[in-house]
Formats: structure tokens, sequence, C-alpha cells
């Protein structure tokens, strides 16, 4: 099998999805899945055509609320109303099976948050975080049936790979002239942050493989398109979030070699090209930014041994990471509470700084919900990768990248935001939502 940038050859979409070509001719009567459906689209009454490209266009715009305040937050809770009224129709609907595998990885994270509660610092905290929590599943309840009856990954990628664009344009403005499309200013006067503020870069790399998919897919006739990777790379080399480069790295790293067990065969050559003269960028940016070349040798502090030097190589982070292993040490069943941790931190630090959160994903589950919670999130990890790794099995092209970027966004290693927070809860739900989805749909329609 022979291949080149985008699709092996044999292969032609169906509906949605990648699946062994038919041999058609226009007089023969026959007709690809895609055909058929513009067909009937072209055909059908205006409701039918509006309740069709609903689930495409909200997942388009739920990603792009997640730059525009607490627009995202709204979205969801409304979208978690439609999931409440079809739960007590009690019509789930097609890919049942898909929506019982959403709510197991939902009980994952949610049962040690619930059971955080009994004994948390503020039960209070805890109870609200944890009922807040049920909105994700309402939401992906009502998104994913609506999606396996009308979805096309196709438009779905294509939503997503216009959103990713339009971030990067707006912070490549941003590096070019000082502000972004809306007057903000650059974080900290130096690190990109576009419209979305210091999160951007973590959502560009959290999101790469989805970008990464939509160049193979799109850019697999048009070559030019592969031109947009600098950009999006750049964007994040210049946000300054070293967690980000790291996710960056691992997305590239699992996207490839996913492709290669998948049997897709890239140009190597045009592949070691392109990463080689996206390093050259790299340096050069670095050599002549000095706020950006310090960040990168800090870097080197972590294998110094020494505790300063390796505490600024994480962001002054290690008062928070040893706070929370002296909680969890001392509440290592069911941890000290979702979202307690700046409320406890005073009673396990004596350094008289308030501190809001870990800044480790594994610290935070481990010190809010203990031995409970690991469990939890390493099973929730575990069925994750499985389903990923099912879909490679069968060559399920089009779940892989969202698949990826799921994991990236719950890496146990991610130092930035908290993971109960509404944000970052809500990117990761997102994803799974669009993960099993495409799974669902691609299982459907090949």
């Amino acid at each position: 099998m022979h291949q080149v940038w985008g699709r092996p050859r044999g292969l032609t979409r169906q509906g949605q999805c990648l699946a062994p070509t038919r041999a058609s001719h226009p007089d023969d009567g026959t007709m690809t899945q895609g055909e058929h459906d513009a067909g009937a689209a072209k055909g059908a009454p205006l409701l039918p055509r509006a309740a069709a490209a609903w689930p495409v266009a909200g997942a388009t715009l739920l990603l792009l609320f997640f730059s525009i305040g607490e627009l995202f937050r709204f979205f969801l809770a409304v979208l978690a109303l439609g999931g409440l009224y079809l739960l007590a129709r009690r019509r789930a609907g097609l890919g049942e099976q898909w929506l019982l595998l959403f709510g197991a990885a939902f009980v994952c994270l949610w049962l040690p948050m619930l059971a955080s509660v009994v004994d948390a610092e503020s039960q209070r905290v805890a109870a609200t975080t944890t009922a807040r929590y049920l909105i994700y599943l309402l939401a992906g309840y009502l998104w994913i049936c609506a999606f396996v009856r009308h979805g096309t990954t196709h438009a779905l990628l294509g939503g997503s790979f216009a959103v990713l664009l339009y971030w990067s344009a707006d912070a490549l403005f941003q590096l070019l002239t000082g502000v972004d499309f809306f007057g903000h200013e650059a974080f900290g006067g130096q690190r990109l942050s576009g419209m979305m503020g210091p999160r951007l870069t973590l959502v560009l790399a959290v999101m790469s493989p989805v970008f990464f998919h939509a160049l193979l897919r799109f850019g697999s006739r048009r070559r030019p398109l592969w031109l947009l990777s600098f950009p999006y790379l750049l964007v994040v080399l210049y946000g300054g979030s070293r967690i980000a480069w790291m996710l960056i790295l691992l997305s590239l790293t699992l996207y490839g070699a996913l492709l290669l067990a998948m049997g897709v065969r890239l140009r190597l050559r045009s592949l070691a090209m392109t990463l080689s003269l996206v390093l050259l960028a790299a340096t050069l940016a670095i050599a002549q930014t000095d706020w950006l070349a310090e960040r990168v040798v800090q870097l080197g502090g972590l294998f110094s041994g020494d505790y300063e030097l390796i505490n600024t190589a994480v962001n002054n982070r290690l008062p928070h990471w040893e706070a929370a292993g002296r909680m969890f040490e001392q509440n290592p069943v069911n941890g000290i509470g979702v979202k307690n941790y700046k409320l406890s931190y005073p009673d396990y630090a004596d350094d008289g700084v308030s501190r809001g959160q870990p800044h480790l994903f594994l610290l935070e589950v481990a010190a809010e919900t203990g031995a409970i919670g690991l469990s939890g999130y390493a099973l929730f990890l575990a069925l994750i990768a499985t389903l990923l790794l099912r879909l490679v099995r069968r060559r399920r092209y089009e779940g892989v990248p969202w698949g990826i970027a799921l994991l990236l966004a719950a890496f146990p290693l991610n130092a930035t935001l908290s993971i109960y927070a509404h944000f970052m809860s809500a990117l990761i739900w997102y994803l799974a939502m669009m993960f099993i989805a495409v799974a669902a749909r691609e299982e459907q329609t090949t």
C-alpha cells in the first residue's frame, strides 16, 4: 500500500470515514455513501437538514467558545438540558453501546469525586463541583446521539480545523503587531496568548493531533496547506509554555506511530525535510528571543539535582507538589475533597502563601480524591487508550486524532490548569464527546 501525505490508495471516504473503495462508474448505477448523503441532503426539507447540520455546527461553536469568556459553560449547560430531556424520554437511539462507553468513562472520574465529599474540608465546595460535573454527562448524551444519527466526520474535522487556524492567525497577528485582532496584548508582554489568554498554547498543543490530521486529509491534494504547520507551531513556541512544548512533541510522536501501525506510509524524505525546517525555524526563533532562550535554558535545571534550579525549571511549583504529597499521605483513601486544595493548603504548608492548585494532574487527583481517585483516573486513561488501540487495529482513521487529543488533555504530568476546574474539565469532556461520537459514526458507516 502506497501512501503520500493523504489517505492510502485503494481507500476513499465512505460517508464520513475511510473504507475500501468499490469500483464504480457513472453508468453502473452505483454511488459512494458520500454521494448518497450529498444527494439526499439536497432534496431534504429545511428542518431535517437543519437537524442534520446542528451536531457539527454545535461542536464547532463549542470549540470556538472556549476562547470567548465563559460561553463554553453556558453552551454545555444548554446541551445538558437537552440531554436531560432526551434521557427523560428514554430515547437512547443509535450507538447505545457508545453511550454506555461514554458513561463508563465518566463514572471513572465522577465516582471518586462523589466519594471525596464525605469528609471534605468544605463539603459545599466538593458537592457543588461534583454536581456541576454531571453537565458533561448529559451534554455528551445529547450530542453523541445527534452526531451518530446525523453527523459527518469530515465536516467536523473541517470545522475544528477552521477554528484552530483562526486562533493561530489571531496569535500570529499578535506576534507581528503586539496586539491580536481584538486589541489584546501578549501575556506578560511576551508570551503569545491571542483571544484566549495564556491557555491558548496549551489548547493548541492538545488539539494538534486534530490539526495534523486535517492537514493530512485536506493537504493530500493541496500540498501548500502543509505550510500552515509553520505558523501553528510558531504560535505554540512563542506561547512559552513548556508543558505545551512537551505535549506537542508527544502529539507528533503518537500520531506518527499510530499512522504507521495502521499501515499508512508517509514520504519519509519529505517528512524529514519538513521537520528539519521546523526545527531550524524554532532554533532561530529561540536564538533571537532572549526570554524564550531563557525558558529553554531553565529546563536544564531539571537534571541539576539542585532544589532551587529544579523549582525554577518547573515554574516554582515544588511547594505545590510537596503540599499535595502530604495531603495524600494524610488522606490516602478519598483525599481532602475535590477542589479543596486551596482551603487545605495552609494546614499542609508553612510558607504563608496561598496556592490554589497543585499544578500537576496526578498529584491533584491523589490529594483531592485519594487512592479511589487515582484508581478511577487510571481506569479512565486505560479505557480511552484501549478504545484508541481498537480503532488502530480496525484502521478507523478518523477517530484516532481525537483519541490522542483526549489522552493529551488528561495527561497525568500536565502541570498547568486544574483538572477539576471548569475550563480543563470542559475541554476533556468535549474531546471525549468528539472521540466516542466519531468512533461510533465510523463503526456505523463501515
